[in-house]
Order: C-alpha cells, then structure tokens, then sequence
C-alpha cells in the first residue's frame, strides 16, 4: 500500500516541480537561442522596435551631396567620365572648410586623355590639394588566394592623396538581405587591415588613429562597442530621406560659379559624403525601417546613407548595446520560473491572462529600453518561454498530478509488456521513476546494409518493410521480459533487469537475440525481398544510469551510460567477425547455460585503454 504523503511533503514537491518545469522550458528556449535557430525572427523585433521609436535627430555635423536626376539630364557625359564634376565638388568643399570627405565613387579604368582633357589629372589635383578625402575600394573573396583582396581605385588617384585614405565600402547585410549591422574592420590573407569608409571618414575628421582594444574600436575619445566579427549595430536615425541630401548637380554649379560663400556656410568644420543619390542607382539595400509594412511607400536606404547612419551613431554615441549572453539566459530562466509560479497557482484561463501580460509586459520593457537607451534586449526567445512554460504547467498539472498506478502505467507501457506494467503496478511505490544506477544487460541491434537497401525502393515500402522488422522485433524483446527503449533510426535499443531487477537478465537478453535471429528467417520469407534482411547484436553486462530523463516537456524512460556506449560498439563489430551475436565478457560470465557460445579475440574499442574479451553466439 502506498503511504499518504503530507502536505509539507506535497508543496514542497510541487515547488520544486514548479521551479523545474520554469527552468526546463528555460533551458529549452536557452538553447534555442544559443543554437541562432530563432535568429531571423529577432532581426524581426529589432526591425519592429525601429519602427516603435520611429525617427531621431541627426547630427548637424554630415552633409550628404547625391547624384541626382537633374545631374543625370543636364550632364550628357557618361557617368565614368565624371571625374572632372566630382573633382570641382571635392575643390570647393575642401576650400568651403570641410574636415571630411567620403567619396562614394570608385574609379578603376584610367581615362587618360579625353578630348584633350586629362580627366584622371584634374581628379588627382583635386585629391592632392584637398588632402582629406576618403575614398572607397571594394574587398573581395578571392579563391585563388583563399581570402580577401583589394579592388583599389586608381593608383594615380592613391598617389595623390594620402596612402591611408581609403577604406572599404563593403556593406554587412543579414540572411535575408537587409543591413542592421556594419563591419568596421577586416583583415586580408597578408594581415594587412582595412577599415569601413565611415569609420575612416570620422578618423580623419578627428584626426585620430584607429585602435581595436578588446571589444571596443576606438577613434578619438569615443569608443564603439563591437562583437567578435568587429560589427557595430547600426542605429538608423530613420528610412531613407532622414538626412537631407544636397543637389549634385546644384553644388556642382555653385562650385563652378565661385560661391565660396555658400561653400562655408554649409561645409565648414563639416562631414561631407558624396555618392549616388538618385532612383536610378543601384546602390540601394533595405534597412529596419524599410523593411515594415508601414514603410512600403518609402524606397530603400542608399549606401551613402548607411554610411551616414554609421557616422551618425559614432557621433552621437547613440551606440546599441546588447545584454552579455549570460544576462540573456538569466531574464529567460526568470520569465520561465515566474510563469510557471503563476500558472501553478491559477486557473488555465486565469494563467493564460497572467501569461500574456506577462509576455505583453516585457515586450513593451525591450521597446522602452531600445528607445530611451539604446539597449537591444532579445526579445523573442525569452517571449517564447512564457507560452512554452504555460503550456508545460498546465499539461504537467492535467497528465502528471494523477495516481500513481496511472502514472506508472503511462510511462511504462510503451516500453515493457502488459505483464510487466501489472507487476509495476503492484509495487508502485519501489519503483524509482527518477535516474537510478542499476545492473543491467544492455541489447543493441542494427540492420546491415539498411541505407544501401532503402535507396533502392520507394519510401514508402522501406517504411513498411521497418515497420514489420520493429513489430516483430519488439514483441521477441517484451516476451523474454525486456525494456525497449527506443529506435534509432534501423536500430533497436533495449534493456534487460529495470524497472524491475531481475538476476537472470544477461540470460534473457542474450535469449532474445537468439529468437530475433531465427524470427528474422520467417520474416525474410515473408517480404521475399531480393536482398534478405540481416541484423548484428551487440550485448553488454554493467551499471547503468536508468529512468525519466529529460525535462517537463519532453521526457523519456529511457538508459545512458558506458554500459550502453560499449553494446553499440560491440555491435558495430558484428560485421568485422562476421557474427549475428557478440557479446563481451561481463555478459558471458552471468550466464548459466554456455551452450553455443565460443570465445573471440580480445579487443579494445575506441575511447577505451583496457581491451575486452568477446563472445560469439552461435544461432
């Protein structure tokens, strides 16, 4: 008879099944997110918190000059031959007091000498008289090399400038093609580094070197907080439009006419970024605020407006900062155990009102704190946590808090016989269903040849044909009182001497293999199949580990351990001595009855240093 337990004893364990259960689905939702399985859905919220904040300022301190359409019409020459327009811009705007100059504009076939101009001249005596404009070059896998290389501008233009103005305009762009995030720094295969164009941009507007120190790359007195690949979030102060793009082709005219005035007033002490800024350019990629649903009137964020946003965040030091991923774990464990304290204490409808407070709660706290201060908390895998351990809760409450003759039968019918269960059932109460360390005969059996065989037929009959195998398998291992735990893919894996212990349980398992190989016979004699069925087994004697093991959600009876380690290796030598049936020594010495077993040779299996002595059966 089962003893009443008390109440202290019945809180005490459904606390610690609460706390359990709050951790599993924790733990579930830990590894998912160190796994990155639920990584495109949290860009998602990322992009959805842009949207929540909606626009910020920019600093006053960048101004963008775009190629735009009336450029495109009233300047009848091909766009490479626009070196010379560029070339009055960069001129003015050096002599208007700029400190800073992106050139978004790459150059890389000589012009020489068109119409007796020599275009590729002016450009250089522009980039030599300004002397702080940065250019862009392209980094690019190169398989010859198995690494990056360098696709440079002109070196005329290099040359004139300084041979450290330069800096790549490689945009970082997620699996599904929009940019959050910039890297700022890259190595080639000669450990040469290259830094983003926006970040040399801001060095020479500071006049600072650059310096990568731990997690930080700094430049002046500001440090920008990066992760292992060297990328910086970006922090868009809006979709596309955000900072006000000047006329090129207006600009170009002023610096043609000498307004030198107007070049001062607007460039001085500035950031100044040249590119293409019209719709006809290529150079556009979808951002956060693009890709909403409410932003599907807005076009896509040029690149020299990413370049802008980089700029924008250093500047503004509106850096976004991200939990270490243990904090991350900490808030999913807490949101897992504090939902499923409150659904143990209410009703299913009560706890799923909590449950969604709960998940609306933190929800808006990682908006509020994205957009007050700039901190990316992840958003959906601690929020999958809620409903995940609300539903483990009220599954644990509705199938677990039972009898415990249903609870034992449940667990164990689907591994034992129906004679067994009822023999648990008589002692439910000495039955450990948690791991306990137990002596054991471990059976392993596996089809040869299996894969080679499925890819003949169709699957469907491959199906039919396992089904057949398993069926008939698992009925010879319930008759000689076995445990199956489990199929692994054409495997079969089972135990002998728990639940229940028996001492005859090497003999049992070592019977069951003998029946498998003759009942075997009778099942190739009914599929006919061109290539009979053929299995190895593999029996082991030892301790092993033996119960309920996994979480709340998803647990199993099931066996781990060297023991079980050991009869799969076993197996896998089946093939090598040409036997059905190996058993090691520890099983050979149980036995009773040594009819038709001959001993093979010692042998020592992988991650083992002491060999074994094997035991053939004969069938």
């Amino acid at each position: 008879m089962i003893p009443h337990l008390n109440v202290k004893a019945v809180s005490f364990r459904r606390y610690i099944s609460i706390i359990l259960i709050g951790l599993g689905c924790g733990g579930i939702m830990t590894i998912l997110l160190n796994t990155g399985v639920l990584r495109g859905i949290e860009l998602k919220s990322l992009d959805f918190r842009f949207l929540c904040r909606g626009t910020i300022p920019t600093s006053d301190k960048i101004v963008i000059i775009g190629t735009d359409e009336e450029a495109l019409d009233k300047i009848k020459d091909p766009f490479i031959f626009w070196s010379p327009y560029f070339a009055d811009i960069i001129k003015a705007v050096a002599v208007g007091g700029a400190k800073s100059i992106g050139l978004d504009f790459l150059q890389t076939i000589a012009l020489k000498k068109v119409e007796g101009e020599d275009l590729d001249g002016i450009m250089a005596d522009a980039l030599m008289e300004a002397q702080n404009v940065i250019m862009i070059n392209l980094l690019r896998w190169d398989n010859t090399i198995g690494g990056l290389k360098a696709i440079n501008p002109l070196s005329r233009y290099l040359y004139a400038s300084e041979p450290d103005n330069i800096g790549f305009s490689n945009l970082t762009i997620d699996n599904d093609g929009c940019v959050r995030r910039q890297t700022l720094l890259l190595n080639d295969t000669e450990s040469n580094i290259y830094a983003y164009i926006g970040l040399k941009v801001i060095a020479k507007y500071l006049n600072s070197t650059i310096e990568k120190k731990g997690d930080h790359i700094r430049v002046g007195d500001y440090a920008i907080p990066v992760n292992s690949y060297n990328e910086m979030l970006i922090n868009f102060a809006g979709p596309s439009g955000t900072f006000p793009i000047m006329s090129f082709y207006k600009v170009w005219q002023l610096s043609r006419q000498g307004k030198t005035d107007f070049f001062k007033r607007n460039f001085k002490d500035k950031i100044v970024l040249i590119g293409p800024g019209n719709i006809y350019s290529q150079d556009f990629k979808p951002t956060p605020f693009y890709r909403s649903q409410y932003y599907t009137g807005t076009r896509q964020t040029l690149g020299i407006e990413i370049v802008a946003n980089v700029i924008n965040t250093v500047l503004e030091r509106r850096f976004i900062v991200s939990p270490e991923f243990w904090q991350t774990i900490l808030i999913i464990l807490f949101l897992g155990v504090l939902t499923s304290f409150t659904s143990f204490k209410l009703s299913p409808i009560a706890g799923g009102i909590v449950a969604f407070a709960v998940a609306a709660g933190y929800a808006n706290f990682c908006i509020f704190l994205f957009s007050k201060y700039n901190i990316h908390l992840d958003m959906i895998c601690p929020l999958d946590a809620i409903p995940l351990t609300y539903t483990a809760v009220f599954t644990y409450r509705y199938t677990i808090e039972d009898k415990e003759k249903r609870r034992i039968k449940r667990i164990f019918k689907h591994y034992v016989s129906e004679e067994v269960v009822e023999e648990l059932l008589k002692y439910p109460g000495e039955i450990p269903l948690g791991g306990n360390r137990v002596e054991v005969t471990v059976l392993f059996a596996d089809i040869r040849g299996f894969t080679a065989l499925s890819e003949k037929r169709d699957p469907r009959q491959v199906v039919s044909i396992l089904n057949s195998y398993f069926a008939m398998m698992a009925d010879v291992i319930l008759k000689n009182k076995g445990t199956l735990d489990k199929y692994i893919g054409d495997g079969i894996l089972a135990f002998f001497g728990a639940p229940i212990p028996r001492e005859e349980h090497a003999a049992l398992a070592v019977n069951s293999a003998i029946e498998m190989i003759t009942r075997l016979d009778v099942l190739n004699k009914e599929l006919m199949l061109d290539v009979p069925l053929r299995i190895g087994i593999g029996i082991h004697s030892g301790e092993a580990v033996v119960g309920n093991i996994g979480s709340k959600l998803k647990m199993e009876y099931t066996i781990i351990g060297d023991t079980v380690n050991t009869a799969s290796r076993v197996e896998g030598l089946t093939k090598e001595f040409k036997a059905n049936i190996l058993i090691t020594e520890e099983t050979f010495s149980r036995l009773k009855i040594l009819d038709n077993i001959t001993p093979e040779k010692d042998i020592t299996l992988r991650g083992k240093t002491q060999p074994i002595k094997l035991y053939r059966v004969e069938t």
